[in-house]
């Protein structure tokens, strides 16, 4: 295992970095008129404007949970509650995605079971990485 630097394990910042870094480029995608998964759930949930609103909305939380994550690496945690919440909501959304996408979406009933098991995969980890991570 990764050894302990600081009273902080290598492990568990190299996952923040990562997870920071994730969030704000899926931000910026979303601002930028794309998005990642989580994204381009918000955007198949609602449609027209609302849709659109609801995907920069949560592109900007995307964005500012990613730069904090990766702030809290270097300076502690100085924002309090704020953080918290914007990851409560990625985390929120992460998990109706999921929900969507991989399973009402109906496509691990297709021919390709291993591709769809491989996807789901990825979104658990991604998942995973988000609710260990630090607030």
């Amino acid at each position: 295992m990764a050894k302990k630097v600081s009273g902080t394990s290598l492990f568990w910042t190299i996952l923040n970095l990562a997870v920071g870094a994730m969030l704000a480029v899926g931000g910026i995608w979303a601002l930028q008129g794309g998005g990642d998964f989580a994204e381009n759930a918000v955007r198949s949930i609602f449609s027209g404007d609302l849709g659109k609103i609801l995907g920069i909305v949560f592109g900007v939380i995307e964005l500012l949970s990613g730069i904090f994550i990766i702030l809290q690496c270097f300076i502690a945690d100085r924002f309090g509650k704020l953080g918290q919440i914007l990851k409560l909501i990625i985390v929120i959304v992460w998990v109706v995605a999921i929900i969507l996408a991989d399973f009402l979406n109906g496509n691990f009933l297709s021919p390709n079971f291993l591709g769809w098991l491989y996807a789901l995969s990825g979104h658990l980890i991604v998942l995973g990485a988000l609710l260990i991570t630090r607030d």
